[in-house]
């Protein structure tokens, strides 16, 4: 963690990460989360912050810890937790984010968010900060790999069939839909970019239509798939498939450095 006085701003990098203000006494005051540290806390000694109660609390700020972060979406798993253990009085918050999956399975054929665990059952990847754009990925993710049509046919009802012959789709292509799904969900580059980008064809072919609900809930799709495949080192699924686990010793290097 980096230490800074108020007057040295500028020392802070301008990458992700999260930041906590300290008072002349140690005691931590608030915890935030940016894409750019520097920018981000220096906005508090702007002229234009103009939150009564943010104000009082800067005056009282001595000390900014400021720890870096491999993408903001990792920033924002770290905040969370670090919210939920150290409760500071001025973050305004009346709950956490939900913490969320997505399973891809194959018994049955299905690829959808999930905030419960259940140990055995397919695989899942993440964790994901937030229900909202994780379920817009999962969505993205099932219209372009459709494996939940991948069944024999006797298993699907009229309009199902009808859906899959129309996509293409039969139980023999369940291996590649998913080996395709999960090179999105590994974070695979190429996989990554091509979904985006069919995704933003979709976009831009309902706003020519003047679809312009359906363009919306499609930008929502892309900014999820681009929210869920940023790197992230904090959290990860433990080995019994039942739990979250949480790198412990970011936690402590953040206590320790508040003193």
């Amino acid at each position: 963690m980096l230490a800074v006085a108020p007057a040295d701003l500028a020392k802070l990098p301008a990458t992700p990460g999260v930041y906590l203000l300290v008072d002349a006494r140690g005691r931590l005051l608030y915890i935030g989360r940016a894409s750019s540290l520097r920018s981000r806390v220096r906005s508090y000694w702007s002229v234009g912050l103009d939150r009564p109660g943010l104000r009082r609390m800067v005056r009282r700020v001595r000390r900014v810890l400021a720890g870096s972060c491999v993408s903001e979406h990792e920033a924002a798993l770290l905040e969370r937790t670090l919210l939920e253990r150290l409760d500071p009085p001025f973050n305004r918050t009346s709950g956490v984010e939900t913490v969320v999956g997505v399973r891809l399975s194959t018994t049955p054929p299905a690829i959808s968010a999930v905030v419960e665990l259940a140990p055995r059952v397919g695989r899942v990847f993440g964790p994901y900060l937030g229900w909202a754009p994780t379920y817009a990925a999962a969505a993205a993710l099932v219209r372009l790999f459709p494996v939940h049509f991948c069944r024999p046919a006797g298993e699907l009802d009229s309009v199902q069939r009808d859906l899959a012959r129309i996509r293409g789709v039969s139980e023999n292509d369940l291996a590649d839909l998913s080996q395709r799904a999960a090179g999105v969900l590994d974070r695979n580059r190429s996989a990554v970019i091509d979904a985006v980008d069919r995704v933003r064809r979709d976009r831009e072919h309902a706003a020519e239509l003047r679809l312009y609900e359906r363009a919306s809930e499609l930008q929502r799709q892309i900014d999820g798939l681009l929210w869920i495949t940023q790197r992230q080192n904090f959290m990860r699924l433990g080995e019994s498939g039942e739990r979250w686990i949480v790198d412990e010793s970011r936690i402590d290097e953040v206590v320790s450095a508040i003193g």
